[in-house]
């Protein structure tokens, strides 16, 4: 499928802003944080990406604008699913 992964809430698995969801996505992917690249739209998401010790892709099609973004530490932003591809590409 287009997506290999998907993880919810489980049992014994805390939530975001904690990296666990993270970690088991990881896990069931077979591959480490070194190989992986964060995307999301909220600070939230950028608080889980640090937490979890990868570099996050701030979309600017989701729930928050860029400047919300910056200020929550924002380093990397997408406009586009393509700058979203751009911007990983170039850090993997």
């Amino acid at each position: 499928g287009i997506v290999p992964v998907a993880i919810g809430e489980k049992e014994g698995i805390r939530r975001k802003p904690a990296p666990d969801t993270v970690f088991e996505a990881l896990k069931e992917l077979g591959k480490t944080k070194e190989e992986a690249v964060y995307v999301g739209d909220s600070d939230v998401d950028i608080e889980t990406a640090k937490n979890a010790g990868m570099p996050c892709v701030s979309v600017l099609w989701g729930f928050r604008d860029k400047e919300f973004l910056a200020e929550h530490g924002a380093e990397y932003y997408a406009e586009t699913a393509e700058d979203a591809l751009r911007y990983i590409k170039e850090m993997k």
